[in-house]
């Protein structure tokens, strides 16, 4: 007996500890000598994924000193045109590893290990994991300076705390102090959305109203009454964000629960982020919201192909039976601090009759989330697998118009778009044979713009995946990338390297015939390169080669002086 007590007691002991620790124990300093005021919170929505870490302002300057935050080793360095840019992972013994992301440049011996390597491959872009011997690391041992390099809009630091052994990327403000991070403002909600729709899909025959808000005494309301047919199923979403005291960003919502006549019946809280699911932000928000720039609405629901593990209790979906009668809901906010916004309204359920529209038409067709199914036109044909809907859907496809390759085909929801967890695969049947090696499937947007997907041919048909429906057609790409030079001076060398449809696939760069390293600025189309070792005071012929997605090369080639 007294054994199992003892047993018990260290059990307690233990969970008391793991408590703490998580709260403020595990002895972490800063990345950086700056306030942790943010350009970006954990797990706010971004299109295709949840927001990692945390985005640390640095006044809009480069060059702030970077350092560890515990004791540990460098696991991984990556150097990337794209995501985190120049970045590094810290494991750290206590199970946890740190990430330094959109970095301008590596500090001191870790600087000097890397850029050999660049040499050795003649490649620019590197993702090397290293032992726990060669970087050894002690708290506060500078590892960088912060920067904008890869998909940055801006100068910052991205800093996470991952899971070591999972890799879930966890909220770094969970490791620190709660004084670190001042925040005294509660979310700010502007309007709610209101979703109707009939028990075979979300998606289809759906119906929607937006309310705005209007504040009375201590909460929210809305500015009209709410009535809905009590036939339909029915759900909310909140378009709104978090600031924080010392930031003007608009910053993500961490916490969202609805009552229903006064009963918690829906709720959700992101608390880490497998990497494997976060594609599923998309299920998140309202997705056609999104995309077309109209702010995050956040779901009050989960659609059954959203498997993210945040929520709980039910899933948002709401059926009533009892027409002509009144439901009270309570919607709270949360960020990170716990500061609440509250909303309060009455929605009347009308009684109303059931019109089921069902597709009519060989354009359309009816997909089910748990099968496998295809759509072909002429042609085009889309194969859609397994999961890759959140939520069973009825697909319109339309033939456009034509150009001299194909016809332009239209496959998606007339009404919103509707976001997939999965590629898709699409195909054009073709006998074209002029330049068949430059022929690539466009995917064009709503703004007109004609990314090109990655295409493979045979001798029959065109083959590419994309996750996102849209039109769809074949273009020929002949056009070389363009290449201007912006600048040649002693700090830097900047070239504007710009292809118009299949994408920057090569770059390189040559100093009097031997390769050197550019640095590819994706965002902005620059190719840059310090001189270095490899650069001597004198005359120098420079050359630089592009290459796009088809094979299409432009070289230019200019005389300097350093």
């Amino acid at each position: 007996m007294y054994l199992r007590l003892q047993i018990i007691f260290f059990v307690l002991l233990l969970i008391a500890g793991i408590h703490l620790s998580s709260a403020q124990t595990f002895g972490f300093v800063k990345p950086m000598d700056l306030p942790f005021n943010l350009a970006g919170s954990f797990g706010e929505p971004r299109p295709d994924h949840f927001h990692s870490g945390i985005d640390i302002k640095t006044g809009g300057k480069e060059g702030a000193i970077v350092c560890a935050i515990a004791d540990g080793y460098i696991s991984r360095i990556r150097v990337s045109p794209y995501g985190y840019g120049k970045a590094i992972y810290i494991t750290h013994p206590n199970g946890y590893t740190s990430v330094y992301g959109h970095l301008s440049q590596f500090y001191g011996k870790i600087e000097r290990y890397i850029h050999p390597l660049h040499y050795e491959k003649n490649v620019s872009e590197l993702d090397i994991a290293l032992d726990s011997t060669l970087f050894p690391l002690h708290q506060n041992d500078t590892i960088a300076y912060s920067g904008n390099t890869g998909g940055s809009s801006a100068p910052h630091l991205h800093f996470e705390i991952r899971n070591t052994q999972t890799e879930h990327a966890l909220n770094p403000l969970e490791f620190y102090p709660k004084e670190l991070y001042i925040d005294t403002i509660p979310p700010q909600i502007n309007k709610l959305k209101v979703y109707q729709f009939y028990t075979d899909s979300f998606y289809n025959n759906m119906e929607l109203d937006y309310f705005a808000l209007q504040k009375q005494d201590a909460y929210w309301t809305t500015t009209k009454p709410i009535s809905i047919n009590a036939t339909k199923k029915y759900c909310f979403s909140l378009e709104g964000f978090d600031k924080q005291d010392n930031s003007s960003n608009k910053n993500g919502i961490q916490k969202i629960e609805v009552l229903k006549n006064g009963k918690l019946i829906f709720q959700y809280h992101l608390t880490e982020i497998n990497f494997d699911q976060t594609r599923m932000c998309n299920a998140l928000v309202d997705y056609d919201e999104m995309m077309n720039g109209n702010g995050y609405f956040y779901n009050c629901y989960q659609l059954k192909g959203n498997r993210l593990p945040m929520y709980s209790l039910d899933n948002g979906i709401l059926e009533n039976t009892k027409q002509d009668s009144t439901v009270f809901y309570e919607i709270n906010c949360f960020d990170f601090n716990d500061n609440k916004t509250t909303l309060k309204f009455q929605v009347h359920l009308m009684t109303a009759t059931v019109i089921v529209k069902n597709p009519t038409t060989i354009t359309q067709k009816y997909f089910y989330t748990d099968k496998d199914d295809s759509l072909n036109l002429d042609d085009f044909k889309i194969k859609i697998s397994t999961n890759t809907f959140y939520e069973n859907a009825i697909l319109h496809i339309e033939k456009t118009n034509t150009n001299r390759l194909s016809a332009s085909y239209f496959i998606g929801n007339k009404n919103n778009l509707i976001p997939l967890q999965k590629s898709t695969t699409i195909s054009f049947q073709s006998s074209i044979r002029k330049k068949r090696n430059k022929i690539v499937i466009v995917r064009q947007d709503k703004n007109g713009k004609e990314p090109a997907l990655k295409t493979t041919f045979d001798k029959h048909a065109f083959y590419a995946t994309s996750k996102e429906l849209g039109v769809f057609y074949l273009k020929q790409d002949t056009k070389k990338p363009t290449l201007n030079v912006l600048n040649i001076n002693a700090d830097s060398i900047m070239i504007k390297a710009v292809d118009g449809l299949s994408g920057i696939a090569t770059y390189n760069g040559y100093i009097d015939h031997h390769w050197v390293n550019f640095y590819y600025d994706a965002k902005n189309d620059v190719l840059s390169y310090s001189p270095d070792e490899h650069c001597t005071k004198g005359k120098h012929i420079l050359k630089i080669v592009v290459s796009d997605n088809v094979g299409n090369k432009k070289t230019i080639q200019h005389k300097f002086t350093y």
